[in-house]
């Protein structure tokens, strides 16, 4: 049989929850790939769907760092639409006081999770343009301190 394998990135804009992952997600971008097999037999091309993954964060409190589970393309559609009905909110503001009562302040830990779950959900194209501008202004500091010095 032959298969093929597309992808696309969607974005939540508040926390979700699917049937293929056991807890809660936090809101941001997702890979979503789809396989689907040829269907033999017909005079023109067609595919039947196999099954859909979705990338998510590793689980809390594990070494995991990413997974990828399988989810229902109806109940991923369903979820999406209801994200886009739920009003946007203003952020909490965590690391301000309030009535004088410092905010709590969270762990190293967590603030690094967090951080590495909002670079996991960056797609491609992101993670190639933040490359180049990295790396551009790498170059171009190194050139600029080369021409500072005299010969």
């Amino acid at each position: 049989m032959t298969t093929r394998t597309s992808g696309e990135t969607v974005t939540f804009l508040h926390p979700f929850r699917l049937s293929g992952a056991d807890e809660l997600q936090p809101a941001g971008r997702y890979l979503v790939e789809t396989d689907e097999e040829l269907l033999q037999g017909l005079s023109f091309p067609a595919y039947r769907r196999q099954s859909t993954f979705m990338c998510l964060a590793g689980r809390a409190n594990s070494n995991e760092l990413a997974r990828v589970v399988d989810i229902d393309p109806a109940e991923l559609e369903a979820a999406l639409a209801r994200d886009a009905q739920v009003p946007v909110s203003a952020p909490i503001l965590t690391d301000r006081t309030v009535a004088g009562v410092p905010a709590r302040k969270r762990p190293a830990r967590e603030v690094l999770t967090e951080g590495w779950n909002r670079w996991l959900a960056l797609n491609a194209n992101e993670l190639t343009w933040m490359a180049l501008v990295v790396g551009g202004t790498a170059l171009a500091a190194l050139f600029t301190a080369g021409a500072a010095e005299p010969p």
